[in-house]
């Protein structure tokens, strides 16, 4: 499991978004993203290599949480099927900054490092694309 949590100089609404959002999450994350944001709605994510991320949203309580069933479009390449793993985003708005926390669940053991060395890339790329950001912790 990976826990891993931040402050974000921007508020809760606007990390929603570029967590949400298509043509914002191409600005940190992905060179190209597809989002059908309701619950059930499919995503993918299309990296700069080329791997693929795929999965469907399980909740969304815009603009505090977000729940995604979570895999790679080759599950054979990291062992992650589509669907196989959950990430729960939790957005607390405290004076007008966002502490967002991410917990990654049921990730092979081998996967463990590799995903949260992304996350914790990926995220302080929004951070800075938003405002300072400072790291509240990490945990595996």
């Amino acid at each position: 499991m990976i826990d891993f949590s931040l402050r974000i100089e921007a508020p809760a609404a606007t990390v929603f978004e570029m967590l949400t959002q298509a043509d914002l999450l191409t600005e940190w994350m992905a060179c190209e993203a597809m989002v059908e944001l309701r619950p059930g709605g499919a995503f993918r994510w299309t990296y700069e290599n080329g791997d693929i991320v795929v999965g469907r949203f399980v909740e969304i309580d815009r603009p505090r949480r977000l729940v995604m069933e979570y895999g790679w479009a080759s599950p054979a390449s990291r062992g992650i099927p589509p669907g196989s793993t959950t990430v729960e985003i939790t957005l607390d708005e405290v004076g007008g900054a966002t502490q967002l926390r991410l917990v990654h669940r049921a990730l092979p053991a081998a996967e463990v490092e590799s995903h949260r060395s992304g996350w914790e890339y990926f995220l302080e790329k929004l951070s800075a694309r938003l405002g300072p950001v400072s790291k509240e912790g990490i945990m595996t």
